[in-house]
């Protein structure tokens, strides 16, 4: 899963761009701890399952694929189309998982960050665009550049200017936006029906081989994981309603869903349901708690289970709880 895989996953679950910087961020620091749990198939399922709950307590502003507004799609447009090429063929032989950062943000840097994100998308870019060096040994000293080879912003250890993180907001558009020109002459639009149309194809298909096995509802699915999350988080389970249950859940089209775990080694079982739960207040991002469980869509039993909670706006990846069963 390269850089832009990572990217597309979040941009797919309408992660906030300002959020997914500060995710890979921490999916490299996971990766270079070798960390587990950093598998394409945990990191697609916390960041949608994730992404489900912040959506509607106010964290989103907006996506980078959607380029909401028009003159940032202008100014994608504008680059010449033989630099668009050169900048896709980096992204698609980066070495890494997903582009790095030398060093984390600053407190300062990760506040004028978020209003930086939403000036851009009002049309506030950088005068000059980001330096580029093959390797760190050409990278200069005290100011932001990006390192082809490595697929890392350097950033200086001083506190960047809006300049400069401009610069690399800038650039990540422009690796997205050279990216999505790459999909074999297809549009993003046509894409993700195409997406749609297989995830539609595939949930049938796991809904014949569940009938077929003589398996369980999604009703009977829904119990067993409340009773898992009873015994998981305890008294907290009072606090947590199911997902489905939201106003929100026809809008944003969130159901109990069916999941292939097949190759899935933390996992047991071949299908499984997923269930969430949660808790969340919007005028009080610090109560947040969500509670994930995978039921074994035969026999019922549980194939894996975690939480996460904390501030929406402080979220930290690495606290997420794992639950054994």
């Amino acid at each position: 899963m390269d850089g832009y895989e990572v990217k597309e996953v979040m941009d797919q679950v309408h992660i906030s761009s300002e959020m997914q910087e500060e995710i890979i961020m921490n999916i490299q620091k996971r990766m270079e701890n070798g960390n587990k749990n950093t598998r394409t198939w945990n990191w697609r399922r916390i960041a949608t399952a994730t992404a489900a709950l912040v959506l509607v307590s106010g964290i989103i502003s907006f996506p980078v694929r959607a380029f909401v507004t028009s003159v940032v799609k202008e100014r994608m447009e504008s680059i010449p189309k033989e630099e668009v090429k050169e900048i896709n063929d980096m992204v698609q032989s980066k070495p890494t998982e997903a582009d790095t950062f030398s060093r984390e943000y600053f407190d300062s840097e990760k506040e004028r960050s978020k209003e930086l994100w939403q000036a851009y998308k009002d049309g506030k870019f950088p005068e000059n665009v980001i330096t580029q060096v093959h390797n760190e040994e050409g990278a200069p000293e005290g100011t932001v550049c990006y390192i082809r080879s490595a697929g890392m912003f350097k950033l200086p250890d001083r506190e960047m200017s809006d300049e400069e993180m401009l610069e690399i907001i800038d650039f990540q558009h422009t690796m997205s936006y050279a990216a999505e020109q790459s999909l074999n002459g297809k549009t993003p639009e046509q894409i993700a029906a195409e997406d749609l149309a297989k995830e539609l194809a595939e949930k049938a298909m796991l809904e014949e081989k569940v009938k077929a096995a003589g398996g369980i509802s999604e009703e009977e699915a829904i119990e067993f994981a409340r009773k898992a999350m009873e015994a998981d988080v305890g008294e907290k389970a009072k606090e947590l309603k199911l997902l489905i249950d939201r106003p929100e859940a026809e809008i944003y089209g969130w159901e109990v869903g069916l999941v292939d775990i097949t190759d899935e080694d933390e996992y047991k079982g071949d299908i499984a349901y997923e269930v969430q739960f949660d808790k969340w207040d919007e005028m009080k991002p610090e109560v947040f708690f969500s509670y994930v469980c995978y039921v074994n869509a035969i026999d019922g039993s549980i194939s894996g289970a975690y939480s996460i909670s904390g501030d929406t706006e402080q979220l930290d990846y690495d606290d997420i709880v794992w639950y054994e069963h």
